[in-house]
């Protein structure tokens, strides 16, 4: 017997609902802790100083000075260039009429996901492994050489002295406490860490690695230890984000834009940064801003952009981890 049903009646309204989710990672916490600079070219420079291996000798009794130091004979300048960050966006005419559900304007909500994926553009920038680039058109745009590249990953600039290079590092593999504490130990004796204070930013397999240092099964370096917490609260907390070791204290903030390649979403789940915040910053030659172009009758146009490079003030004073 026929009847009418909904798989087969025209004219059912659908239900959408009010509703538009957008789940991707939007933490930038390399962007958010560097100190903020202004640009005023392509290409900035900082410089960079040591002091004198410690000496102590003596001097004799009556003894003249005869010969003299030259207190800036070893300083350099370390330099990058900016790079132009940029996504568009346009919508038709007929589109910013029609009725969307979730969405009062189409361009307004484009404009909005046009800065926050602009911001994760720089992140991952900033925290890569690309070179520096000058502009030489034909698709060569100006780039901004990233941080695992100031750090030597694949190989260390060669506009980079040797006394300012990374020394601090580890590409063994899975992290232990011991790994992990030697690595700060060759920060420490590079350079004392001066700032007193350092920020992991950590892949996701990293971050659990460092949570597991006090409790990982069959290592001879594991720690026992209990737990005591109300049993009201309902949970057991067992996770690392701050550590305090014996070259220093280290706060751990998980990130899933490190060391990727543009384009690509594959996260380098490994990798981590180990930074001195007070060594690093954005130097910016244009803020981020949105700019709406003219409609040629198809409908609304714009973009977002904004201009900025990665400064490293010593690449001496952070660590990496891959």
């Amino acid at each position: 017997m026929a009847k009418a049903a909904s798989y087969n009646t025209a004219g059912n309204r659908e239900d959408l609902t009010d509703v538009l989710t957008i789940l991707e990672p939007e933490s930038t916490p390399f962007v958010s802790m560097a100190k903020k600079a202004t640009a005023s070219g392509t290409f900035f420079e900082v410089q960079v100083d040591d002091l004198a291996v410690a000496s102590f000798d003596g001097v004799n009794e009556g003894e003249d000075v005869t010969s003299f130091d030259n207190k800036a004979a070893n300083r350099a300048r370390i330099g990058n260039y900016v790079q132009k960050f940029r996504r568009s966006y346009a919508v038709s005419d007929i589109q910013e009429l029609v009725d969307t559900a979730g969405v009062a304007s189409e361009f307004a909500n484009s404009e909005a996901k046009a800065v926050r994926e602009i911001k994760r553009d720089m992140e991952a920038a900033v925290c890569s492994a690309q070179d520096r680039q000058a502009d030489s058109g034909a698709g060569a745009p100006y780039k901004t050489r990233g941080m695992f590249k100031f750090l030597g990953l694949g190989g260390q600039p060669s506009d980079i002295p040797a006394a300012f290079q990374n020394v601090a590092n580890d590409t063994t593999g899975t992290q232990t406490e011991t790994t992990f504490n030697s690595v700060l130990q060759e920060l420490y004796e590079a350079n004392g860490m001066p700032g007193g204070q350092l920020t992991l930013i950590a892949g996701p397999t990293l971050k659990k690695e460092i949570s597991d240092f006090a409790r990982q099964e069959g290592s001879t370096t594991a720690l026992s230890f209990q737990v005591t917490q109300p049993a009201e609260s309902k949970k057991i907390t067992l996770s690392v984000n701050f550590y305090e070791g014996d070259f220093g204290n280290v706060a751990i903030v998980p990130s899933t834009l490190l060391n990727r390649t543009s384009g690509s979403s594959t996260i380098d789940k490994d990798a981590g940064l180990l930074i001195d915040p007070e060594y690093v910053a954005i130097h910016t030659l244009k803020a981020e801003s949105n700019s709406e172009l003219e409609n040629q009758g198809g409908g609304r146009r714009g973009f977002c952009d904004v201009i900025a490079g990665l400064a490293v003030h010593s690449p001496k004073a952070h660590g990496y981890f891959n």
